[in-house]
């Protein structure tokens, strides 16, 4: 009994220690992306943090039951409001990657038949490779260690999908991730890359990066990753509903509408089709609240039908023949 106990105190004390190593990583990426100049919503008179890009809007929460981690609204936001702007020169994309490693950009000239995602996974791979003198070094810790994806499933997993559309989808994303693996090799050992992070496994996590976290910007295919703006999580249309979609004050949002919109330029943020995107007049990836949030309600963002399909057959690796008809 009492080495159990002794037991379930090392486990407990790790279990803080990796806790707080977490709230630290955490609080040294904020001040990081503030930095950079991450932000919210510059239209407010009150005074940034130093420490957080995020203070006045939102902040970072646990949704256990909703994604997990996400950003939370830091008091009541407003349907059209920009909440969270990300400058260009902060997105983490293939282009930038190589623009600051010319040994990077050299080597990827050489192989020119690898696609954008496979560049990009690459270049992931290479700047953790770099460790502590990568200039994203706090925000590459605060990517997952794993993630679930179709390629990530074991011959076991796969069998236990039981329905065959299901295990030829899995088996199909597997070989792809492998494939593709295969065809950047060949670059990834001409960078020097470490021993693990030359292998399969890095691989399929640098390639679920890219499927789960990146966004779409108009200048490449395979997206960009955004310090914190990728602490948002999904909800797939028709799912997110709540008292305050059309209500923070208890009055009906139509009356909130007349006197929060006093301009055609907060009408058409209010009415946007989409609630993220690249926006050149700024140069920077902006953030608009979908609908009303109350003070620690998480802010989410979602996914429209057309960005759907695309976005479950990057995730799950599969090929979409007819828009309209079957996955295969």
């Amino acid at each position: 009994m009492k080495i159990q106990r002794k037991k379930k105190r090392k486990i407990q004390f790790y279990r803080e220690a990796a806790m707080d190593d977490e709230a630290l990583n955490l609080k040294s990426f904020l001040k990081w992306a503030t930095e950079l100049g991450i932000s919210y919503s510059p239209s407010t008179s009150t005074t940034p943090s130093p420490d957080s890009c995020m203070g006045y809007s939102l902040f970072v929460s646990s949704f256990p039951e909703a994604g997990g981690r996400g950003l939370a609204a830091a008091r009541d936001i407003k349907k059209g409001e920009l909440i969270l702007r990300v400058p260009k020169g902060v997105l983490m994309t293939s282009q930038c990657l190589m623009r600051n490693d010319e040994a990077l950009s050299i080597a990827v000239k050489k192989h020119p038949s690898l696609c954008c995602t496979q560049i990009l996974a690459v270049a992931l791979l290479n700047e953790v490779n770099k460790g502590k003198s990568s200039r994203w070094w706090p925000y590459l810790k605060q990517f997952p260690r794993s993630y679930d994806t179709l390629a990530d499933f074991g011959k076991i997993e796969i069998q236990a999908l039981q329905i065959d559309d299901a295990i030829w989808a899995a088996q199909k994303a597997s070989q792809k991730a492998e494939g593709e693996w295969k065809e950047a090799s060949a670059l990834m050992h001409e960078l020097k890359l470490k021993p693990q992070l030359l292998a399969l496994k890095a691989w399929l996590w640098a390639s679920g990066s890219i499927s789960s976290r990146t966004m779409h910007i108009p200048w490449d295919e395979a997206g960009c990753f955004c310090p914190v703006g990728d602490f948002f999580n999904y909800v797939a249309p028709g799912e997110e509903t709540s008292n305050s979609e059309d209500q923070v004050t208890g009055e009906p949002f139509s009356l909130q509408e007349d006197s929060m919109l006093k301009s055609v330029t907060e009408l058409a943020a209010a009415h946007r089709l989409i609630d993220a995107g690249f926006e050149e007049d700024v140069s920077s990836y902006c953030f608009y609240a979908r609908r009303n949030y109350r003070k620690g309600e998480q802010v989410m963002l979602k996914l429209f039908l057309p960005f759907l399909y695309f976005f479950f057959l990057r995730l799950y690796g599969m090929e979409l023949i007819n828009l309209y008809g079957s996955f295969r």
